[in-house]
């Protein structure tokens, strides 16, 4: 009782910092520090107060100081350090890439590439580009039916559908390892409703195109493997190909119910690590639900599979553009196209530059007979028409969603929820008398 008074006369002395008057004693405090500020002296000090770069106080700059955050133990200097490491190494992969380009352009001979780049016709350019924003399109328009199929009390709309494939394009045309991905099923899942329960069944429809994706790599593949004698009697790699999507399906299907048997498993951690999995396995599930559904399925592939129709069509378009004449252009456009897909299954560097070239090099040279800087200029203006599509379609997006594309970024990064911990036995029986 004594312990107690005395805690009760000290918080009653501590509260009358807070008390009303003090309160107001503060915030008029503040006012009359505001109006004592003299105003900016002349046009540039005004401008500079108005765009933030001259503190409006008129006094001088104090720069941040870096702080360690107050819950900073040995795990998170861990993690820091392999963030580090990461970036380290993406960026020794952009350098490499970019030496690589560089020393290919020299031995090649700059002037080549750009005669073969100023040779081109720019309204046929633009007639690829323009192809190319409409098979973007009608991606957004497959993953509408898809996502209504998973999610159809969402509310979603074609508008929702279209901002997250744009962003999600201009996010992974910027950005390494694909995070274009989780980017966009983050923007649709904010706006299906709360976000970590509709994030797994929006990852799902994402594999769903995943799958149709990979069904239209195999057709490309056929037409390739079909008309190059350069990949002949190396058909068993489109046998892969082809078992991918079954096995990506399969996985997703049969996935619930083998963790279902580790939810009985005698470990605590395993039985709670394989119900949380399995949790999500059974959302992201749900996105695979579009195919039990007649319509949705078939606007899903048709506007899926249309849109590798275009891009097919925009790379032949292209071919056109640089004045590439070679035997079987329609095959060495599709086989251009299985090449960039495959080579960025998982891209080093932003983009895939270097890598992105290097396939249609080997492609067109290769299986084609089109001379070396050719093939390289068209590397060049091939995937100059998919950043100008990534750019074109991605940045209004973004202003309409309203965010910025450092704030995208960051969240595609950090898309795993924060889970607390429950408390354990002990500390429910910890009390604090007061």
């Amino acid at each position: 009782p004594e312990r107690r008074e005395q805690l009760g006369d000290a918080a009653w002395e501590r509260a009358q910092r807070f008390a009303w008057h003090q309160i107001a004693a503060d915030v008029v405090g503040v006012y009359e520090q505001a109006l004592a500020v003299p105003e900016p002296e002349g046009s540039l000090a005004r401008l500079g107060v108005a765009m933030g770069s001259v503190p409006s106080d008129m006094q001088p700059k104090v720069r941040p100081k870096r702080i360690a955050p107050p819950d900073e133990t040995r795990q998170t200097r861990r993690e820091k350090r392999k963030a580090n490491l990461r970036r380290g190494g993406l960026v020794v992969a952009a350098l490499v890439a970019i030496g690589a380009s560089a020393w290919a352009i020299n031995r090649i001979g700059p002037a080549k590439i750009g005669d073969a780049l100023l040779g081109s016709e720019p309204w046929l350019v633009l007639l690829g580009l323009g192809v190319m924003c409409t098979s973007m399109a009608l991606r957004a328009v497959a993953w509408k039916a898809t996502l209504t199929a998973a999610l159809p009390a969402s509310g979603l709309k074609l508008g929702d559908a279209m901002r997250g494939t744009f962003i999600g394009v201009l996010m992974s045309a910027t950005l390494p390892a694909r995070l274009g991905e989780p980017a966009r099923a983050m923007i649709v899942a904010r706006r299906a409703g709360d976000p970590r329960s509709t994030f797994p069944a929006v990852l799902g429809t994402i594999v769903s195109q995943t799958v149709l994706n990979l069904v239209a790599l195999i057709g490309l593949g056929i037409v390739m493997f079909g008309s190059v004698p350069m990949f002949h009697g190396h058909s068993q790699a489109l046998v892969f190909v082809s078992i991918a999507p079954l096995a990506l399906a399969a996985l997703i299907v049969v996935a619930p119910v083998v963790l279902a048997r580790g939810a009985k498993a005698r470990s605590e951690r395993i039985a709670a690590l394989s119900a949380k999995v399995r949790g999500a396995m059974v959302e992201v599930r749900l996105g695979l639900s579009v195919f039990r559904q007649p319509k949705p399925a078939a606007i899903a592939v048709t506007m899926q599979l249309g849109a590798w129709v275009l891009q097919w069509m925009s790379c032949y378009v292209l071919l056109l553009a640089m004045g590439l004449e070679v035997d079987g252009a329609l095959a060495a456009a599709a086989a251009v196209l299985f090449a960039v897909n495959v080579t960025a299954a998982l891209p080093a560097t932003p983009s895939n530059l270097g890598v992105f070239q290097v396939a249609c090099v080997a492609v067109l040279s290769g299986g084609f007979g089109v001379s070396t800087s050719d093939a390289l200029a068209y590397g060049i203006v091939l995937q100059a028409v998919e950043l100008a599509t990534a750019f074109l379609m991605g940045m209004p997006a973004l202003v309409g969603e309203g965010v910025s594309w450092r704030e995208v970024r960051l969240r595609a990064m950090h898309t795993t929820p924060v889970v607390l911990p429950e408390r354990g036995a002990s500390a429910d029986r910890v009390k604090i008398s007061a």
